[in-house]
Order: C-alpha cells, then structure tokens, then sequence
C-alpha cells in the first residue's frame, strides 16, 4: 500500500467536470468512466493515423492538407484533455477509498493502464437451454446463472 502525499489535484486543462462533483460520484460510476475514457482516446489515435493515411493521398491539394491537420490537432487536444479527466478520475477513487491516509491497493489506481481495445479475442459464447434458462457452457461449468446466481 502506498501513502497518498495528494491534497488537491492541479487541473491544467478545462474540463466538462470538477473534481468536486467527481467527488460526489460512486466508485463504480468512476471507473466506468475510465473505461469510457480510454476506448476513446483509442479511437481519436486510430482516427489521427486514418487521417494522416487520407492526407498522403489528397496530394498537393493545401485546403484538404490543413484541413486533417486541424481535425489531428483537435483530436490531441481532446486526448490530452481526456488523460487529464482520467488521472482527476483516479485521484478521486484514492480519495474515495483510502483508510487513515492509505491507498487501497484493491482499486489499482496508481500504475497507468493500456487503454481498452475494441474487439475480442475471446472464443464465441456457446448456449445452452436448461428449461426457460439460456445459459453458456462456461455458466453450466461453474453452476451459475447469469441472471439468478446459482443454479443447482
């Protein structure tokens, strides 16, 4: 566990919220929102290199060449703003969660995580039929029922 030196977070960039109503947020709603926040910022890096793709072929033509200039640089805006949305996020679930000054080390908040990938790598989910229940083979294993826990 890891002692909290944090009183006040330093807010470089506008934000849509304040720490304070973050505050006022639950921990789950919180980490949600870092989830969200992440696939985002994926999908603005993707579109900055379809972007940067779509350039090369506009040629010679400057209205179209700072035009995705403009749009990338929005978009690296918006990502800097959204890695500092989730940084205030994660400040706000050590606060949340400390006992007497300590971090949690249950809510891993202090290491930076990959952002989340779109798509799976997951094998398809393969249903079974047990009465008015549709369960998968991994529900069935393990006895439990997606909708009223356990199954016997």
């Amino acid at each position: 566990m890891q002692t909290s030196r944090e009183e006040t977070f330093q807010v470089r960039l506008k934000q849509p919220m304040s720490i304070d109503k973050l505050l006022e947020l639950d921990v789950g709603t919180l980490a949600s929102e870092i989830g969200r926040l992440e696939d985002s910022i994926a999908r603005l890096i993707q579109s900055n290199q379809e972007m940067l793709e779509y350039e090369d072929e506009c040629g010679s033509d400057p209205e179209a060449r700072e035009t995705f200039k403009e749009a990338r640089e929005e978009n690296l805006v918006t990502i800097e703003t959204q890695k500092e949305r989730i940084e205030m996020i994660k400040w706000c679930i050590r606060r949340k969660t400390q006992r007497d000054g300590v971090d949690n080390a249950h809510y891993h908040v202090n290491h930076s995580d990959p952002p989340v990938k779109r798509g799976t790598t997951a094998s398809p989910a393969h249903f079974i039929a047990t009465g008015d229940n549709i369960m998968t083979e991994d529900d069935e294993s393990t006895g439990l029922d997606p909708d009223d826990g356990i199954n016997l």
